[in-house]
This record gives structure tokens, sequence and C-alpha cells, in this order.
């Protein structure tokens, strides 16, 4: 298959629960690869895991919307659904910009009090000194 993802999976070994709506009852499975928009899934009963569900990974007890993309025969990719993953994504891609401007802001401060300081040192050795008045 081709690679054509957003986003590159990363290769791990997690242990996950998936959680189908109307049961009680959580499904072990393990995802071998993951990104932030999706995973692969591996489980002994993939055939009876239905289009969407929720995917709690490792420790976590906060499941993920999921659906599934694609089936293969030891497995499945999902797509994970979380609206919050985008906004997540939003902030992340706004944070960058914000964080240059913040520091540019901070370096020229820095800049101009130099100026400053330099300015006034020339003006004091420009104006005599009471002492030389006197």
């Amino acid at each position: 298959m081709s690679d054509s993802r957003r986003v590159q999976r990363q290769p791990c070994d997690l242990a996950a629960r998936i959680f189908i709506p109307q049961s009680s009852d959580a499904i072990p499975c393990a995802i071998t690869d993951i990104s932030s928009y999706g995973s692969f899934v591996r489980t002994s009963a993939h055939s009876l895991i239905p289009a969407n569900f929720d995917l709690s990974i490792g420790l976590s007890s906060t499941p993920r919307a999921c659906r599934i993309a694609r089936r293969e025969a030891d497995g499945f990719g999902v797509e994970f659904l979380d609206p919050v993953r985008h906004e997540v994504e939003e902030i992340l891609a706004e944070d960058p910009a914000s964080y240059a401007d913040s520091v540019l802001s901070r370096l020229q401060e820095v800049r101009v009090g130099n100026q400053i300081a330099q300015l006034k040192s020339q003006l004091q050795r420009m104006r005599p000194s009471d002492d030389e008045m006197a």
C-alpha cells in the first residue's frame, strides 16, 4: 500500500482497549503504529469490531472516537475522529508564530534598552560634571 498519509505514523507497541457502543466489555488490542490522525490496531476479534468505536490507548482512561478506514487480514487502520484533535492542531499551528512574535518583541525591547543606556552614557560624558564647574 502506498503511504499517502498527511502525517507519517510512528511504529510502536502499545496496549489498548476497544469500547463498542451498547457493550460493557472492553476488547483488548495492540497499536502497532500511530500518529495524531490514526493508528493500526491488531486484535483477535477484529472481524467483530464495528465501523465506529472508542479506543483507549495505554493507561489512558480517555477513549478516542475512531472509525475504521481500512481492514486487513491482521487488523485494521483507524482514523481518530476526536474534534478536540482539530482544535489542538489549530492551537499548535498558531503557537509557533505567536511564540516567534513574542521572542522578536523581547529581542527588540532588549536592543532598544541597550541603545538607550548607550545614549545616556554618551550624554553623561558630553556634559561637564559638577566638580569641573566648581
